[in-house]
């Protein structure tokens, strides 16, 4: 195959039948991690503290906790699935599951202490559906493609941006705070138990081929007992001592707390500072969610095509221009560009970091490597709730917070920039 065709088939949307059913149910998943995690934070902040009379700071702050320990358990379950492919499927259902029984909590109870076991709850989960079992399904089905298979799969994210807020809002102006976590917990629910037969980890399970590659049954059953005999070499004392790791996990981890901290807080920076009604703030989600569903498949289309170390520098570049645009928010003009370049944003990062280190270490160590390097990404990305909610309260307000936002976004740029890959010639 000529390097040519090889490039013309890399950029294409063939993923096959089985193939394009597994980029919709990680699409779905991310769809329920941004709206537990992220963009629902949006309504049941104020929502419950508001309810209980307690502080915004406050459960934003179990967000960030709940984070940091899901550091520890993103580590673990790494472990289950580098060791064990075949661990995948069970981990994405349990975390699914019990992700449905905690926000069923978080709305039915009065205790602090509950709600702040809750929010640290949801947070520790989605690593599994969101991180772990995803992100090692997609760089098992597309090895080669999977920055196209993720700028479609992460449409997820901003898709959940423009549509879980405002149904949220709705469901608890109809049925209340309680009626609206129910309604949330039975999709969560169904959904995991519908992965129950629906998951499948690799394509070889399927008699199918990675990247829908033409193969004969005898080939594609040699792959899989390759694939099962495979150890990794990739220890995590060798991981920890890789620069890359870091690199990977510290650049990209910060360029995540960016667009978390932007999003979880947006609907307070365009009803504090803009002036906006709430349900106009919340309306202007949705916005940011549109521009966002062309945006993920954009940027894995950017990856794809120059690779996933430029488009992560171009990805640095472009938050810095769009904070800016946040910050000097004069009149409706600007507001708007600095939305539409958010929104734009919102997939993206989850599209790069699996993408990266699949890019680097391939698709049999991804398991491997991506067990340290999520939990830390995680980990950074925990501090975003903390950090928007303590910058809030000071004198500098918002306009300090986005500030601070183009300075991370720098230094991510800097670590970003020293990735490379192992072979000399290679592409990152």
């Amino acid at each position: 195959m000529s390097a040519q065709t090889k490039q013309r088939n890399d950029m294409s949307n063939n993923f096959g039948s089985y193939g394009w059913s597994m980029i919709i149910m990680c699409m779905i998943a991310y769809f329920i991690a941004g709206g537990v995690g992220t963009d629902g934070l949006n309504i049941y902040v104020g929502a419950v503290s508001g309810q209980h009379g307690w502080t915004t700071e406050g459960i934003l702050a179990f967000s960030t906790y709940g984070g940091w320990i899901g550091v520890i358990v993103t580590f673990i379950l790494g472990q289950f699935t580098a060791r064990k492919m075949s661990s995948t499927k069970p981990i994405m259902i349990v975390t699914l599951l019990g992700t449905a029984v905690l926000m069923y909590f978080y709305g039915h109870t009065s205790s602090y202490v509950l709600v702040g076991i809750c929010v640290a709850g949801v947070s520790i989960l989605s690593v599994g559906y969101s991180q772990i079992c995803t992100n090692n399904i997609q760089t098992n089905w597309f090895p080669r493609r999977k920055a196209m298979a993720l700028g479609i799969s992460t449409i997820g994210f901003p898709l959940c941006t423009m549509i879980w807020p405002n149904v949220t809002n709705r469901l608890m102006e109809a049925f209340d705070i309680g009626g609206m976590f129910t309604g949330i917990a039975l999709f969560i629910g169904i959904y995991g138990i519908v992965c129950i037969f629906w998951c499948k980890v690799t394509p070889e399970e399927v008699g199918k081929a990675p990247d829908n590659d033409p193969m004969s049954a005898e080939e594609i059953r040699a792959n899989q007992k390759a694939m099962a005999e495979y150890k990794s070499p990739w220890t995590v004392g060798k991981l920890v001592r890789e620069p890359r790791t870091w690199f990977i996990g510290v650049g990209l981890g910060l360029m995540w707390m960016v667009t978390v901290g932007i999003v979880s807080r947006m609907v307070a920076r365009l009803t504090t500072t803009v002036g906006m009604e709430r349900m106009e703030a919340v309306n202007m989600l949705s916005v940011i969610g549109f521009f966002g569903i062309f945006g993920s498949y954009l940027w894995g289309w950017i990856d794809q095509k120059i690779g996933t170390r430029k488009a992560s520098l171009l990805y640095c570049v472009w938050y810095v221009i769009a904070l800016l645009f946040l910050i000097f928010m004069l009149n409706p003009v600007l507001m708007w560009i600095g939305v539409f370049m958010v929104g734009i944003s919102v997939g993206g990062i989850c599209n790069l970091i699996p993408s990266m280190v699949g890019t680097i270490f391939g698709r049999k160590d991804f398991a491997a490597a991506n067990r340290l390097i999520s939990a830390i990404t995680k980990g950074i990305m925990a501090c975003a709730y903390l950090y928007m909610g303590n910058m809030e309260k000071q004198a500098w307000g918002m306009n300090g917070a986005y500030v601070g936002l183009i300075v991370i976004s720098i230094v991510a740029f800097a670590l970003i920039f020293c990735i490379k890959p192992f072979q000399e010639g290679a592409a990152a």
